[in-house]
C-alpha cells in the first residue's frame, strides 16, 4: 500500500519504517513495519483507515501506566503485543512532576533526561528488544505497527534498530529519526500547555522544546556508543541481546528485497 494515500486525521507521526534503500542494494519492503504514536484518539474514520493496513501485530512500547491512562481505541486487542521499552519507575506520578516542575522549573533542562532515557533503552531494555526481534522474525506477524505515545522516542530508537540491521546508512537513519520533529506537531501546542500548567508556567517555552521533539544526538550518542562497543547494530543484538543470528537473517529474507525497480526513499 502506497503510504501517500494513508492519511489519519487523529494519529500523529505515522509513517513506514520501509521504503529505504539499504548500502547493498536491497530496499526494505514498504506495507510491513508501520510507526506512529499511540492509538488513543483514532477517530471513527481513522479506525477504518487503520483497518486496511491489515496489522497483524502492534508493539506498544508504552509504559503499563501510559497503556492504562490511553488505552488504545482500536478492536485487534489480541494482536497488541506489550513491549515496555521504559520502566514504570521511570514515569513520574502526577504529583512528583509537579513537585519536580514547580520547585526546579527556571533550571531545569530536558536534554540531559532525554538522553538518558535513550541510554537506558540501549543498555537496560535489552530483554525487550530481543522480544521485539523475535517477533520480527516471524512472517505470521507482519504487518507489524510499533508505537510508544508520541513515536518519536521509544518507537524511533526501535526504528532505527530495525534498519540499521536491515543495511541503510547511518546517514539516512538519522534522517528518518528527525522526521518525528514533523510527525509530533499536532501533538506538541497541547504537551507543551500542560506541562506549563504543570508547572505554574515556570518552566519556559523554550525550556520544554526538548521533550517535545528530537534532536539528532539524543540517537546519534548512542548509536556512537553501540558502534564503538560491538562493531555493528547486529553484533549488539546477538551479543547484548541474545537475539540468535539466524532469526535477524529469516528478518532480512522477510523485510529485504533487490531494489531494482523498486520506489525507495532516501535522505535528500
Amino acid at each position: 500500500m502506497n503510504q501517500s494515500n494513508i492519511k489519519f486525521s487523529k494519529l500523529a507521526n505515522f509513517r513506514e519504517v520501509g521504503g529505504l534503500q539499504t548500502t547493498d542494494e536491497m530496499v526494505i519492503k514498504q506495507g510491513m513495519i508501520y510507526r506512529s504514536a499511540d492509538l488513543s484518539r483514532l477517530t471513527k474514520q481513522d479506525k477504518c483507515t487503520f483497518s486496511t493496513l491489515g496489522i497483524q501485530t502492534v508493539c506498544d512500547l508504552r509504559t503499563s501506566s501510559e497503556r492504562k491512562s490511553n488505552p488504545p481505541k482500536i478492536k485487534e486487542h489480541d494482536k497488541i503485543v506489550h513491549i515496555p521499552m521504559q520502566p514504570d519507575s521511570m514515569m513520574p506520578s502526577k504529583w512528583s512532576m509537579f513537585r519536580m516542575l514547580t520547585t526546579k522549573g527556571r533550571s531545569l533542562s530536558f536534554t540531559p533526561i532525554m538522553k538518558y532515557l535513550y541510554q537506558s533503552m540501549l543498555t537496560e531494555r535489552k530483554k525487550e528488544i530481543q522480544q521485539l526481534f523475535t517477533i520480527l522474525s516471524d512472517e505470521e506477524n507482519y504487518p507489524l505497527m510499533l508505537h510508544c505515545t508520541s513515536g518519536k522516542d521509544r518507537t524511533g530508537f526501535l526504528s532505527a534498530l530495525i534498519q540499521l540491521v536491515a543495511g541503510v546508512s547511518v546517514h539516512t537513519v538519522l534522517d528518518e529519526y528527525m522526521r518525528s520533529n514533523e510527525g509530533v506537531q499536532m501533538l506538541v501546542k497541547r504537551q507543551r500547555r500542560f506541562v506549563r500548567m504543570m508547572s505554574l508556567y515556570r518552566v519556559s517555552k523554550e525550556q520544554i522544546q526538548p521533550l517535545l521533539g528530537v534532536q539528532k544526538d539524543y540517537l546519534e550518542d548512542v548509536l556512537k556508543e553501540m558502534m564503538e562497543t560491538y562493531g555493528s547494530a547486529e553484533r549488539y543484538l546477538i551479543e547484548a541481546c541474545e537475539v540468535p543470528e539466524d532469526q535477524l537473517h529469516q528478518m532480512k529474507n522477510i523485510l529485504l528485497t533487490p531494489s531494482a525497480g523498486i520506489p525507495f526513499r532516501t535522505s535528500e
